[in-house]
């Protein structure tokens, strides 16, 4: 029996849409939210994300664990590679997606200019360069969301996967588990040019490995080159994001800004590359 009850309302709550629910194969439920997550994650009791409300708290609790049970599942069968968006489904994402990406020409560039230049719209208001304070129990639609400019990591990369769907490019949420076993951050993989691809729309990254293709979260979790090469991807946003003034950062005080700029500083790619421990895929379909 499963310590934790994902049926329950506190990790399945009513006030989630009906399309964003999913039916999976038995084989994959003992490896759904905390029953699929290693220790201490597993044993600690109650939903993750109790402060996110709807949607959020669904993607927060619903999600599938990547391990080595669920790895041939998640990237074969999982996510449907034809998106079928419809026109006008989104037409604010439609005017940002089609201004950002002019004169792209493959879908690595597509997505590198929505997450950068698109996403980017959506600020973080604790991630600099910071944007407005805001609540994290919103429950926004997709088009309120985009509109408010400011969101949390989760709500970031909602408006990446989006911006990718109005161009028909597959895109789903990732949660990152830190090696902490503390923390954690809400991330996307979106499927460009025959591969999946992960994308940090709180920190506008993208991970190329060795070969300047990019890398997805079960290739930034690989415990070896990969991971290597996310490590060193996120060292060098870091490294850009000192470079920018006080007043760009937008942390809200002097002492704010001094202990981020502190923290951030002793960042290497190393430490960078070992604080990513495990992590787990939902998809965010299109409302029907």
């Amino acid at each position: 029996m499963a310590k934790h009850n994902l049926e329950a309302p506190e990790y399945n709550p009513p006030d989630c849409p009906a399309w964003a629910r999913e039916t999976l194969p038995a084989f994959v439920l003992p490896f759904r939210g905390r029953n699929g997550l290693p220790s201490p994650y597993r044993e600690r009791t109650g939903p993750l994300a109790m402060t996110v409300r709807g949607v959020d708290r669904y993607h927060a609790n619903q999600f599938i664990v990547y391990r080595e049970e669920t790895a041939k599942y998640l990237y074969s069968d999982y996510t449907p590679l034809k998106v079928n968006y419809r026109k006008g489904l989104l037409p604010s994402f439609e005017k940002l997606s089609a201004k950002v990406i002019a004169g792209c020409r493959t879908e690595t560039e597509k997505v590198s200019n929505l997450l950068i230049k698109g996403a980017a719209r959506v600020k973080h208001p604790e991630g600099p360069p910071c944007g407005e304070k805001v609540p994290g129990d919103r429950n926004l639609d997709d088009e309120a969301l985009l509109k408010s400019e400011a969101g949390w990591c989760n709500e970031q990369a909602r408006v990446f996967i989006r911006l990718c769907h109005v161009n028909n490019i597959p895109a789903r949420i990732i949660q990152l588990f830190y090696s902490d076993r503390k923390t954690g951050h809400c991330v996307a993989e979106c499927y460009a040019d025959g591969r999946w691809a992960m994308a940090d729309a709180t920190w506008f990254c993208v991970f190329p490995g060795p070969d300047g293709k990019l890398l997805s979260a079960a290739q930034c979790h690989d415990g070896s080159e990969g991971q290597k090469c996310c490590g060193a991807a996120y060292f060098k946003r870091f490294q850009s994001l000192l470079a920018l003034t006080d007043a760009e950062l937008n942390l809200g005080s002097e002492q704010k800004t001094i202990e981020w700029r502190t923290k951030v500083s002793a960042y290497t790619p190393q430490t960078l590359a070992e604080k990513m421990n495990c992590f787990a895929i939902i998809n965010y379909p299109l409302p029907k």
